[in-house]
């Protein structure tokens, strides 16, 4: 017994001192290195007009959610990609002008969510709650496509684009032109046949006269309406992408968009029919028309197109660009 122990005494202190002999600390990093450099986590702040709190998300989580709110995810995956890299270089966009030049009213936050209204993003615990039995599957085709294009950004002459997005368009984009009043070079107006089969591509709303007078009174207070009805709109001038730039109403001349709003149309792609005192608006496509067009880019997908070539067919002279790639090009003056 005492020979076992003698054993046992010399093997702790071999132990003991067998790290200082070698020169090194069990607890500390080898002698002539340093710790392996932390890279900063890509993260988006979020302030959720639902409630008013300012959300911390990751990337990732931020564009799965992202996605989850934006488009359905039945779409082809190459769609989903596509969508991502738009909602990424949007939120890119949005946090760099944010850090450059802050807006108070966002508390901190690069931009505006609403989670209720499952605008802009949702929390992957939401999405659960409300698809389901369908979730997982649905949950697991929103990740794969958001891990192959991570990172990825839409870059126009070394910046990131205005990457906006709408669901139907008319059978072509809109230019940024036409519905916001300035021009931008990589959102002109590109065909989009897919979104012609999309459903509810094309919709009517009827209005009496008394509630259309209404809506359009509240809109525009300055605004005069004749006694006879069949008065009240001159001929629509439209956009080579069927927007309506101008109409006479009454006593004025509105937009397209600006009747759109106050009367809360699909699109500013209508035609007006007035009968027997009843108004009846024939809307193509939903949204403003602009960009990428949701529909049309699952259209592309089903075709076989890849989502690099999606959104370089509907934002025109744009690259795609890993941040890294991005930010060596902005560095050495070179535009992308």
């Amino acid at each position: 017994m005492k020979r076992y122990l003698c054993l046992a005494l010399a093997l702790l202190i071999c132990m003991l001192f067998l790290p200082l002999m070698a020169g090194t600390n069990l607890f500390s990093q080898p002698q002539g290195q340093s710790p392996s450099p932390t890279k900063p986590e890509d993260t988006f702040l979020l302030l959720d007009e639902a409630d008013g709190k300012v959300l911390t998300v990751s990337a990732y989580d931020y564009l799965c959610g992202a996605v989850a709110a934006e488009m359905p995810p039945s779409f082809h995956t190459e769609a989903l990609k596509a969508q991502a890299v738009a909602a990424y270089t949007g939120a890119y966009r949005k946090r760099e002008q944010q850090k450059a030049s802050p807006d108070p009213s966002l508390q901190g936050a690069y931009f505006t969510v609403n989670t209720a209204q499952k605008e802009g993003y949702i929390p992957k615990e939401q999405a659960q709650a409300q698809w389901g039995d369908s979730f997982s599957a649905a949950w697991e085709r929103i990740e794969a496509a958001v891990k192959e294009v991570s990172g990825k950004l839409l870059v126009y002459e070394g910046e990131p684009i205005l990457a906006v997005y709408h669901a139907i368009s008319g059978g072509v984009t809109e230019t940024a032109g036409v519905y916001w009043g300035n021009d931008v070079a990589y959102l002109q107006s590109v065909e989009s046949p897919g979104d012609t089969l999309a459903p509810e591509y094309q919709t009517q709303v009827s209005f009496g006269a008394a509630d259309l007078q209404s809506a359009l009174l509240t809109a525009f207070p300055d605004l005069t309406l004749p006694e006879d009805t069949a008065a009240w709109f001159g001929e629509a001038q439209l956009s080579p992408a069927g927007t309506v730039t101008s109409i006479a109403v009454g006593s004025g001349t509105l937009s397209g968009r600006q009747i759109r709003e106050a009367l809360g149309l699909r699109s500013a792609n209508f035609s007006i029919l007035a009968a027997d005192g009843v108004f009846t608006f024939t809307v193509k496509g939903y949204g403003h028309g602009v960009g990428m067009s949701q529909y049309g880019a699952d259209y592309m997908a089903r075709q076989g197109t890849k989502w690099q070539d999606i959104l370089t067919h509907y934002y025109k002279g744009a690259s795609i660009l890993s941040v890294e790639e991005q930010a060596a090009a902005v560095s050495s003056g070179v535009s992308a």
